[in-house]
C-alpha cells in the first residue's frame, strides 16, 4: 500500500512547486538558431531548426544532438565536438524562433485541448482559458459535473500535490502553482460514480454521486420516502457487502434540525426498511432482493468484488 503524504510535506513540496518557477530553456524540435563561430564568418548558419530526433545540424561537424539541453549546455557541446577540426572554438546560438510550449486541459471543461502556455500561466488561468468547468442538468438539477476530488495535474511521469478543492473551492494560493510545458490537467467526471438508494423509497435504483452530497439531498431525488418507511434508522453501507461498515442515521432529527446530515461517498447504498433490523444477516436479507434489480454488471463488480473506491 501507498504511504500518503502528510499534510507539511505536501506544503513543502507545493512551496517548491512555487519558487521553482524561473528554469532554463530547454531545447525542442522545431526551435531555430543563427550559429555562429566566433572569427570564422564564412561558417554561420542562418535559421537551423531543430529536427524532429531532437539533432541540429552545426558547421562542420554535422548533426548534434541538441534536444532537452539548454542553450549553454547545447553550445558547449558543440564547441566541444568542433575541437577536433579548430582551437578552443567559441560557439554561439542566438534564438531565432523558438517553439510553441503548451500545456493540456482535458475532461469536464467546457473547452477541453491544447493551449498555448503563456508567461506566468497558473492553473486557475488554465481552467478559465478553458471555458470554466462543465456544468449538466441531473433530475432537474443544475449540477457541475467536474469531479474535482479527484482532478489531477501530471508533469511528467509525476502527479503534483495540487488539490483542486483546496483551489477553486477555497481559493488556497498555495494550489495555484506555475505551470510549465507540456504539464497535462484532467478533470474527472463526477458523474463516473454512483450510489444506490434502495428500499422504501419513490424511485429505487442507482444515482450519480456529486461532491459532498449527503443522505437528505439523495432521499429527494428519489422522489421522497414512502408512508411505510422507517426513517428513524436508515442504513449507510460503505464498503464491499462481504465486509461493509454500515452506519445508522435518524433522518427525522435531521430533517428537524436535531442532528447534522451524513455526508455521502461514491458507491455508498442507503437501505430504507420498513421495519428494524438487529443485525448485519437481518440488514443483508432486508436488502438482498432489491440488490438483485440492479442490473449493471459494473455496480455489481464494484459492491461484491471488494474493488470499490
Amino acid at each position: 500500500m501507498r504511504k500518503s503524504k502528510n499534510k507539511k510535506e505536501i506544503e513543502r513540496e507545493l512551496k517548491k512547486l512555487q519558487a521553482n518557477n524561473v528554469t532554463p530553456y530547454r531545447i525542442g524540435s522545431g526551435d531555430r538558431f543563427d550559429i555562429s563561430i566566433y572569427g570564422e564568418p564564412e561558417l554561420t548558419i542562418k535559421n537551423g531548426v531543430v529536427k524532429p530526433d531532437g539533432t541540429l545540424t552545426a558547421p562542420m561537424v554535422g548533426d548534434v544532438k541538441v534536444s532537452g539541453l539548454s542553450i549553454n549546455h547545447a553550445m558547449k557541446k558543440i564547441s566541444q565536438k568542433m575541437q577536433q577540426y579548430m582551437k578552443k572554438p567559441i560557439v554561439s546560438l542566438i534564438p531565432s524562433q523558438f517553439r510553441a510550449q503548451t500545456y493540456t486541459i482535458l475532461g469536464k471543461i467546457n473547452k477541453p485541448g491544447n493551449y498555448m502556455l503563456h508567461e506566468n500561466s497558473r492553473v486557475l488561468d488554465t481552467i478559465a482559458e478553458a471555458g470554466g468547468l462543465s456544468i449538466g442538468v441531473f433530475r432537474d438539477n443544475t449540477i457541475e459535473l467536474a469531479d474535482l476530488e479527484h482532478a489531477f495535474i501530471r508533469r511528467g511521469d509525476k502527479v503534483l500535490p495540487v488539490n483542486f478543492i483546496e483551489l477553486v473551492r477555497k481559493g488556497n494560493p498555495l494550489h495555484n502553482i506555475p505551470l510549465k510545458d507540456k504539464d497535462y490537467i484532467y478533470i474527472p467526471s463526477a458523474l463516473n460514480t454512483e450510489i444506490y438508494l434502495l428500499g422504501e423509497l419513490k424511485t429505487s435504483g442507482y444515482y450519480g454521486y456529486k461532491e459532498n452530497m449527503t443522505l437528505s439531498q439523495a432521499i429527494v431525488y428519489t422522489g421522497g420516502y414512502k408512508d411505510t418507511a422507517n426513517i428513524n434508522k436508515i442504513a449507510v453501507i460503505r464498503g464491499y457487502l462481504n465486509d461493509p461498515t454500515v452506519y445508522l442515521v435518524d433522518l427525522e432529527k435531521v430533517l428537524e434540525g436535531k442532528a447534522a446530515d451524513f455526508r455521502l461517498k461514491p458507491y455508498d447504498i442507503v437501505f430504507v426498511p420498513k421495519s428494524t433490523f438487529g443485525d448485519w444477516n437481518t440488514l443483508l436479507d432486508m436488502l438482498t432482493p432489491s440488490l438483485q434489480v440492479l442490473t449493471s454488471g459494473y455496480i455489481s463488480y464494484q459492491l461484491f468484488s471488494g474493488e470499490s473506491n
